[in-house]
């Protein structure tokens, strides 16, 4: 019998060879550069196209699927396993210590924009097929490794390919932790806008729905720190002027980014911009905003959302917040649970409103998707945690839930399975100094070899 783990040794050299590689494509998504055949920008577009390129190398059959994703596969059969994964990542922001698109190796530690989300993760799938293959493993179903380009700003990507391509008997994605995760929230992206008169403020903060911003910018309007010395101490907020010929025009708000999912683990600015200008200038869109989505409101309950179901409460964070010309334009980050849908969150929140005489703002749904969740004693979970705790040891850490998306919910019967340990040897996935262990890495190659053996074989 093999052993996966002693096999998956000889990748590690590889592994940090593909990875300083892709790591130095900046592949986040540009408008600027979009097209027919590059429809999230020219950066995803060669990221897509380098991943083709490998397995081509390698002597797999590949397809780049009109530059939406990209696949390698190998076997025979007429059922599929899948790993999808994702090649986009998020803006670096700002505070490396150094080029984030350079992979920096430390120890056993690589840090950089797309380690572990999910470059990484996905790489080590890659090689870990790329073992069965050398150990020339008998397979029943083919095993497809699949890049998505669009995973970090809206899911078109897998949406597309599966118009086009058939779906797995069984499928994972390397898109967060091990052991397994077996649901998820849904997740909607909710854009609050309009319209605030008589004002001359510019107010700047976030890029993108799925990561709380590091910084929020506001001009034209000044606030003395004197007199909210106490408020940035007790909330650990940092605020810089913002000078024009010498005159104070404005500041900078510091707080801490993060991932949508996890605003715990934040201190978001754009909730605490809103709080400080409330307290400053009193207004009303200010007082009614401040209320709605900057307070104690994160779970939705004064709109009649809290209720918990079996992946959790909803969780309604703000992400990007644009005031420009008086036009006003809020977007939050919502993930619900399965016992709630889009339709009644935002009849909730609308009949809410309207009880508060709160006027004036349109309520719109830009993205969507529906929560998932796989039985505790289906196979695929039973499997998978089962190859888990044979190169782990690991029965502390059970199957469990997130408030996450990812793929899985797109590929139907499909779970997470890492690519992170619970040991905290990865973090920090759209924050300023991404990492993630080299032996840690090493390890989930050997994981997914015999994962994606057993499955294949099933």
């Amino acid at each position: 019998m093999i052993n996966f783990a002693i096999e998956a040794e000889k990748y590690r050299k590889e592994f940090l060879m593909l990875l300083d590689q892709w790591i130095s494509i900046p592949s986040i998504y540009n408008n600027e550069t979009v097209s027919a055949m590059m429809p999230f920008g020219a950066d995803i577009a060669q990221a897509l196209e380098w991943f083709k390129n490998k397995g081509e190398e390698e002597g797999f059959t590949t397809k780049l699927v009109d530059g939406y994703a990209a696949h390698i596969e190998y076997g025979k059969g007429e059922e599929y396993v899948y790993v999808f994964g994702h090649c986009d990542v998020v803006p670096a922001g700002q505070g490396w210590n150094g080029d984030p698109f350079k992979l920096l190796k430390s120890g056993d530690m690589l840090v950089g924009r797309g380690v572990i989300d999910d470059k990484g993760p996905l790489l080590a799938t890659f090689l870990a097929l790329k073992l069965i293959r050398d150990k020339a493993l008998p397979l029943k179903r083919k095993i497809r490794i699949v890049a998505g380009g669009n995973e970090e700003n809206g899911f078109k990507c897998i949406r597309y390919y599966f118009q086009r391509e058939p779906k797995p008997t069984y499928g994972f994605t390397p898109d967060a932790k091990f052991p397994v995760i077996n649901g998820e929230k849904g997740g909607m992206v909710l854009q609050i806008s309009g319209k605030v008169e008589n004002n001359t403020m510019l107010i700047l903060g976030g890029e993108v729905h799925n990561t709380i911003p590091t910084y929020v910018t506001v001009r034209n309007c000044i606030i003395h720190k004197e007199k909210i010395g106490d408020y940035l101490k007790e909330n650990q907020l940092t605020l810089e002027y913002s000078k024009e010929k010498n005159k104070v025009k404005g500041f900078t708000l510091f707080g801490l980014g993060g991932h949508s999912s996890k605003p715990e683990k934040a201190n978001n600015p754009i909730e605490k911009v809103l709080q400080l200008l409330n307290m400053e200038l009193q207004e009303k869109w200010l007082e009614d905003l401040t209320f709605l989505f900057a307070g104690d409101n994160r779970d939705g309950r004064i709109f009649g959302l809290g209720e918990k179901g079996r992946c959790g409460t909803l969780t309604m964070v703000p992400t990007i917040l644009r005031l420009e010309g008086g036009r006003l334009e809020l977007t939050l980050s919502v993930r619900y649970p399965e016992n709630l849908d889009v339709e009644e969150i935002l009849e909730k929140i609308a009949a809410f409103l309207k009880y508060k005489g709160i006027e004036g703002y349109e309520l719109k749904v830009s993205s969507n998707k529906k929560p998932h969740y796989i039985e505790m004693d289906s196979l695929l979970v039973r499997k998978l945690y089962q190859v888990y705790v044979k190169h782990t040891g690991d029965r502390e850490n059970p199957v469990r839930v997130t408030s996450a998306g990812t793929y899985a919910a797109e590929m139907e019967n499909a779970v997470v399975f890492g690519g992170e340990f619970p040991d905290g040897s990865a973090g920090n996935a759209h924050m300023v100094g991404e990492y993630g262990s080299e032996d840690a890495f090493i390890k989930s190659i050997g994981i997914y070899a015999e994962a994606l053996w057993e499955l294949a074989n099933l």
